[in-house]
């Protein structure tokens, strides 16, 4: 099949969207499809696109976020006319990328499929300093209609689609409801759990041996609820500990303010984003990393950790595929929760008992299930 994937960000840029495209590109390709990629980019002139083995067309991202469509819209316009039309275009975004690729579909009846991540209008409400909540609950309260403009392009967008992809079935059902999506043309497919190659070549230190030291590594955004995290920690009893934030974002600054308020500045340090490589390296000898989110679906990084057999605390609306489990889960929307979360996994017995739960959890999900997958429902819509 001819596909082309249309993504709002790609790499070397960060992000679970950029990963995802490049890892379905190379393995669209190995099975004899033909890729082309399209996104937005920092620069045109990047030397990691010679890396892969599907072509990458760039749109160069300015301030002028019409611009930025009309131009990404042209771009993918003039790669689906006669002679060079898809069978199909595979969304990675629903909006700054999805709205003009959706457009160009729609005029030139190319089927499209879409893959949802996140919460485009709920992330932009927590943006704004808005009181902080789940996704759940932002759409149960029906503040979404407060986004009337966004939410009707996106319900478009997705209503336009010949199938809509999830990683998670909460997620799935929550959307079919608001969007009015028919079940029909909805389907999940779960994120890959990483191998037991992952965990060999980053082998946690026993526990006798590991650092006290507890690490937050991601965005540094509201949605990530950190500031939680830092007043939990702040009640933590063994003051030997330190917290370790890995990460870049426009909440760097009210974090640190608030670290020195606390007088935590010689116990939480700031780290800059990482490669997953050096992530790894860094927390394999931690004591516990932490996902305070006030959503987080079904976070990759609670994937690895539990495949590298180090703990992970993770927010208790996480829509893993095992997340009624019975394991220790925080309330996003109490810091006295975390704190206690945090003083019980103090005592080894709580935490050894707490890393076997993890363990049974882990699912067996692989890249050529998630390639199987997609190539069912590519094949089904053309």
């Amino acid at each position: 099949m001819k596909i082309i994937i249309a993504t709002g960000i790609f790499k070397p840029e960060l992000g679970g969207p950029a990963t995802f495209a490049a890892e379905i590109g190379e393995r669209l390709m190995a099975a004899g499809h033909h890729v082309t990629l399209v996104t937005y980019a920092p620069v045109l002139t990047d030397a990691d696109g010679t890396n892969f083995s599907f072509p990458i067309v760039r749109v160069k991202r300015r301030r002028n976020k019409l611009s930025n469509y009309a131009r990404y819209f042209w771009q993918l316009w003039r790669l689906t006319g006669r002679a060079s039309r898809p069978d199909s275009v595979y969304l990675l975004d629903w909006f700054s990328a999805g709205v003009p690729a959706a457009a160009v579909c729609r005029l030139r009846g190319i089927p499209y499929i879409v893959r949802v991540g996140g919460g485009y209008i709920w992330e932009k409400y927590l943006s704004q300093g808005r009181p902080p909540m789940t996704l759940k609950s932002f759409y149960e309260r029906g503040i979404y209609r407060e986004y009337q403009h966004l939410f009707i392009l996106i319900g478009w967008v997705l209503r336009g689609a010949r199938m809509v992809i999830f990683n998670s079935n909460e997620q799935r059902l929550l959307f079919e409801t608001y969007y009015k999506l028919p079940a029909l043309r909805t389907q999940t497919i779960y994120n890959v759990a990483p191998n037991h190659d992952v965990a060999a070549a980053t082998a946690p230190i026993a526990l006798e041996n590991r650092q006290h030291e507890i690490v937050f590594a991601g965005r540094l955004i509201i949605m990530k609820n950190i500031d939680s995290l830092v007043r939990a920690f702040a009640r933590l009893r063994d003051t030997s500990f330190i917290l370790t934030i890995i990460g870049e974002g426009p909440e760097e600054g009210r974090l640190r303010q608030l670290v020195d308020t606390l007088g935590l500045q010689s116990r939480v340090r700031f780290l800059p984003a990482q490669s997953q490589t050096q992530l790894y390296q860094k927390i394999r000898a931690c004591y516990l990393v932490v996902i305070p989110s006030w959503t987080d679906i079904s976070p990759h990084q609670m994937y690895e950790c539990v495949a590298a057999d180090i703990p992970c605390l993770i927010t208790q609306e996480n829509y893993l595929p095992f997340a009624s489990s019975d394991f220790l889960k925080i309330n996003p929307a109490s810091v006295d929760d975390i704190a206690e979360k945090l003083n019980r996994l103090l005592d080894p017995i709580e935490y050894q008992a707490f890393a076997a739960s993890l363990r049974k959890c882990m699912p067996h999900w692989t890249w050529k299930d998630v390639l199987v997958a997609h190539e069912r429902v590519l094949a089904q819509i053309t």
